[in-house]
This record gives structure tokens, sequence and C-alpha cells, in this order.
């Protein structure tokens, strides 16, 4: 009896921290620091997570700065990793993080708060940081809707925000382009999956 009961608490106890440690995976995207012009070069070759990932670059692409992104619902997880010998500023006003679908529309992801932002920078040598950006919005296709949820009988004059974020699918994205800056960019490339 004991044994049995000392099992079942060792169970739950994994169980504890197994739910206390789990983090999402950030693994649909990939890509390291390059010339924009020279995107077409790299390539994703295979990814598992016991080996991790490989791929062909350029000479002038830079390896020791790279980012990895993940779709969360309505919500772009991204994780930029400096393990270059300098610090990467992060500028709220100049930084772009750009969604690329594979019919070349480009979609601005929204940074969020500007404090938690610059909070974040710079970016330490040997460091990395995680960012939670907010997709899109189509504001504008929405300002003099109906609210649906507005008892009021002027509703053409309740500006409306509720469900004007745009949706996007991780299988509909050709790349994500991260600006950091005027001299860092990062091209993302879709992580091949493995099928089983």
């Amino acid at each position: 009896m004991k044994s049995v009961l000392k099992s079942m608490l060792l169970l739950a106890l994994l169980f504890y921290v197994a739910g206390c440690s789990s983090s999402t995976a950030i693994n649909d995207f990939f890509g390291i620091k390059m010339p924009p012009n020279e995107s077409d070069y790299f390539k994703i070759v295979a990814y598992t997570e016991s080996s991790g990932i490989s791929y062909q670059s350029s000479p002038n692409m830079d390896p020791n700065i790279f980012a990895w992104a993940g779709f969360e619902g309505d919500i772009l997880r991204v994780k930029l990793v400096n393990n270059s010998d300098a610090p990467i500023e992060l500028s709220y006003d100049s930084d772009q993080y750009i969604i690329v679908t594979k019919e070349n529309e480009e979609y601005i992801c929204i940074k969020g708060d500007i404090i938690k932002y610059s909070n974040l920078s710079p970016i330490n040598e040997q460091n990395s940081i995680e960012l939670l950006l907010e997709m899109p919005q189509n504001y504008w296709e929405t300002v003099g809707m109906k609210n649906t949820q507005s008892s009021n009988q002027d509703y053409t004059f309740d500006v409306w925000k509720g469900q004007n974020t745009l949706v996007i699918n991780a299988e509909d994205v050709k790349h994500i382009k991260i600006n950091i800056g005027y001299t860092t960019n990062i091209i993302l490339k879709p992580v091949p999956k493995i099928a089983f």
C-alpha cells in the first residue's frame, strides 16, 4: 500500500513539475542575420529536436545572430539570440517584425508596450530575449461597423475594436523579416516538419 501511495505521489509530482516547466517550443520558423538580397541562398535542410537544425548559407550571413519564431493564436512568439561579441540595440521606433505571405503580402506585427520593449535593450553578448508580438490588425475595416455587442441604437457611431485581428496561418507564411535598427536583418523561413 505504501509503495502504491509513494508511486502515485511521485507520479503527481512529475506531472506538477512537467506542468510548471512546460514551455511552448518555438520552432515554426528559423533564420540568421543576412543581407536581405541574399535570402534565396538561405535554405533549411533538416530539423529535429535532438540534433538541431541544418541549413545552407552564404559567407555574408552571420550565424551568431539568429532567431526562432512560432505562432500561438493571435501572437507571434520570437526568440532572438545574440551569440556575437557585441550587444544588439533595440529601437521601438525603427524595429520591424514583418510577416510575408506566399502571396507576397506584408503584415507588420505590433510590438506592444514601448517601455517593456525598450527594457529588453540591449541584447547582450551570449544572451537572448523572447518577444510576444501581436498579430497585425485590420482596424480600419471594422471602424463604423455594427458592434454586435452594443445595445446603443446609434451603433454606427460606436467604434468597435472587437474581432479585428488578422488571422494568419503558419502554412501561408513564406518568411518573416526582422529588421533591428538599421544594421541587423534576420530572415526566418519555415522549418520543415518531420513526417511520421
